[in-house]
């Protein structure tokens, strides 16, 4: 007997922070470039994802300042409040 484990329709849309790994300060600085690309190319492509399934409409100021190469703990705006682990 089969058993059905995904449900047919999803009751909650999900959101880019629900998918978005966050670091502090700290946490970053002990992350190696290599570590750091890896995160910039993972998160952007789940935000692209989520675009994609048409789930996210408006582009999180952490997704801008990733792709411009700037480090997601200097941001100020456009984060949950307590994302940055401060």
């Amino acid at each position: 007997m089969a058993v059905d484990l995904l449900p047919t329709q999803v009751s909650e849309s999900v959101t880019f922070w629900d998918v978005a790994v966050l670091f502090s300060k700290d946490e970053w600085s002990h992350l190696d470039s290599a570590q750091r690309s890896l995160y910039r190319e993972v998160m952007i492509e789940n935000y692209s994802n989520l675009v994609l399934l048409g789930i996210s409409v408006s582009t999180p100021e952490l997704i801008c300042q990733l792709q411009q190469g700037e480090d997601p703990c200097m941001a100020r705006r456009g984060y949950p409040p307590d994302c940055l682990g401060e």
